[in-house]
Formats: C-alpha cells, sequence, structure tokens
C-alpha cells in the first residue's frame, strides 16, 4: 500500500506524462508537502521497484513517466 505522499506523485506522473525531479520537487513543495531530494530519491526508487513509473533520461536530466500498472493503480483509486 502507498502512503499519501507516494500516491500524489503518482498522480502527479500520470497528470504530466514526463516530469522532471526539480519540477516534481516544486510540485511537492507547492502542494503542501515539502520534502528533500534525498526522500524524493526514496520514493520514487520505490515506486519504480513497485513499477508504477519509470525513470528515464532523454535530455540529461531524469525524468520519470508514468507506466501501465501505474495508470491502472490510478484507475483503482479513482474508483
Amino acid at each position: 500500500m502507498l502512503n499519501q505522499t507516494e500516491k500524489i506523485m503518482v498522480k502527479k506522473i500520470a497528470e504530466s506524462n514526463l516530469i522532471t525531479k526539480p519540477d516534481l520537487k516544486k510540485y511537492l513543495d507547492s502542494n503542501g508537502t515539502s520534502k528533500d531530494s534525498a526522500a524524493i530519491d526514496g520514493i520514487t526508487r520505490r515506486l519504480m521497484e513497485q513499477r508504477l513509473i519509470s525513470a528515464i533520461n532523454p535530455v540529461g536530466s531524469t525524468c520519470y513517466i508514468i507506466t501501465q500498472k501505474g495508470n491502472q493503480f490510478i484507475k483503482e483509486l479513482e474508483i
């Protein structure tokens, strides 16, 4: 089961389709869920281990994308 911050991150990544780590941190800060880079790394690593998101490096910066399993998870949350 995911905690609230993990759910927020998965939803944001799904909405954005592609989001950089700095943009994700800005979103969390503006959403009242302030996390440092180490915390974001830990959370994204857990989400990748669960295959809900994937990391890519298209422009030299780490970006996160939602996976099919992640999309299914989002749909189940909305039910």
